[in-house]
């Protein structure tokens, strides 16, 4: 969607040649390299920015963005231009445009950053490369104590689903779960942190065996992620199920579902809609609302521990309502893009992409509550209390009262203090302090899910 584009710049400066016993390399206009530098927001919200910047030859630059805090890297800027010592790039698809001046002297850019409206200080200094990744002390290490076997099981429609099967080495019929991601291209150990790689650690040394998979179309599975959907995902979450009950080494009798975020919608769906194959759930960060209040309660809070104004909070809830609420109702791409864009003649172009993307309609209209009222095996529900994308307040009694009106009688529903939604240790619970942390799962809820296990036994 996003694509990269060289705009030509005048010739570099004239060199002087001062004397015959320096080579005129030594004067040259070196713009090329690493650029990086801290975008301070406020006092929750800091991102340290890199751009690369790369000399194409005659006159002309390209430049990749890279976001630590928000892991996104090689992003191609639209535009690099550099001038006289002037620079200037462009991110079309965020609105972002950065200008600053070169002191290559000192190896430094003095600059701006604009997005939205908004500008921003941001000054740069010449780096090797990007910070290297932090290392978690919770990271686990091989060799493991267990087996580690490379799986592929296929999904209805054909796709090849690869993943990781972990067992304990003694032992047979083991209890075990499907592990199942949040939303986003995700392979099988989630995120870049490893939680599920930590979480299937965890487990199976604590007896159980654990599947994790990369969703389809992403990682070495087969498969189109782009045009799938919430269900879509659910499909292939039951293939990982049948495919535990096929193996000889699984009880069949004890087979569970570990949903994320957007998979605690999966587990939701198969348990609901597989009774007899679903033994017990486990909800970490769950959804409890339909698709549309989730999202505008995460702008909510989000906009607000980011310092907006709460006129503009307002405002933005009011027009992103009438924006889902124009999606939900449906009809063709053109039809969506036409309603839209009556509300919001100016629609960035980012976010007419998602309101146009079948996923995120189905998600808006996606309603987990006739789901949860209908699982009667049992649950743990678990939400960080700092959780900015799952509000506990706003998830954790909806998806209590479901269960109470379906019946069931054997549920936990917790907020674990003081975590964020990946169940860090946290201060303002954003998505921008994730990768900042040291923490991949906070050691209370790594004690609360195996205690929670050990009592259904």
């Amino acid at each position: 969607m996003i694509k990269s584009q060289h705009v030509m710049k005048s010739k570099a400066s004239l060199f002087l040649l001062i004397s015959f016993l320096f080579s005129s390399s030594l004067f040259s206009q070196d713009y090329s390299g690493m650029w990086m530098g801290t975008l301070v927001v406020n006092e929750n919200v800091k991102m340290q920015i890199g751009f690369e910047i790369s000399d194409l030859g005659d006159g002309d630059y390209s430049a990749k963005m890279n976001v630590i805090e928000q892991n996104a890297y090689d992003l191609p800027m639209d535009v690099c231009t550099i001038k006289d010592r002037a620079l200037h790039m462009e991110f079309n698809a965020a609105g972002i445009v950065y200008d600053g001046t070169f002191n290559l002297k000192e190896g430094k850019v003095d600059g701006e950053f604009k997005q939205s409206g908004a500008t921003f200080d941001l000054d740069l200094e010449k780096k090797d490369g990007l910070p290297e990744k932090k290392k978690r002390s919770q990271l686990p290490k091989r060799p493991f104590p267990y087996v580690e076997e490379e799986v592929i099981f296929k999904n209805p429609g054909g796709d090849a689903l690869s993943g990781t099967l972990t067992m304990p080495r003694k032992g047979e019929k083991f209890p075990a779960a499907v592990l199942i991601h949040g939303s986003g291209e995700l392979e099988r150990d989630e995120t870049s942190m490893g939680h599920f790689l930590l979480l299937a650690d965890l487990l199976t040394k604590n007896g159980y065996a654990v599947l994790r998979y990369d969703k389809r179309g992403v990682g070495k599975s087969t498969g189109d992620y782009a045009s799938a959907t919430t269900y879509d995902f659910a499909k292939d979450a039951k293939a990982a199920l049948d495919y535990l009950k096929s193996r000889s080494e699984i009880d069949k009798k004890s087979i569970g579902l570990i949903g994320h975020s957007e998979g605690t919608l999966v587990a939701s769906i198969i348990a609901a809609e597989h009774k007899k194959d679903v033994d017990f759930v486990i909800l970490m960060g769950g959804i409890g609302v339909p698709g549309k209040e989730l999202i505008l309660k995460q702008e909510e809070i989000i906009s607000r521990i980011s310092g907006a104004p709460e006129e503009t909070i307002s405002e933005l809830i009011e027009m992103k309502a009438q924006l889902y609420d124009a999606t939900i109702k449906g009809g063709s791409n053109e039809e969506i893009t036409g309603s839209v864009e009556e509300i919001y003649p100016d629609i960035p172009e980012a976010l007419l992409s998602m309101l146009t993307w079948e996923w995120f309609q189905a998600f808006l209209a996606l309603d987990p509550q006739p789901y949860l009222r209908e699982i009667k095996c049992p649950v743990l529900a678990i939400t960080g209390e700092k959780d900015t994308q799952c509000d506990p307040e706003q998830n954790l009694p909806a998806i209590e009262s479901a269960l109470k009106k379906g019946g069931n009688k054997y549920f936990t529903v917790l907020t674990m203090p003081g975590q964020n939604h990946l169940f860090q240790r946290a201060e303002s619970g954003l998505p921008l302090e994730y990768e900042q942390l040291d923490d991949i799962i906070a050691p209370s809820t790594q004690h609360q899910i195996i205690s929670w296990l050990n009592d259904l036994k």
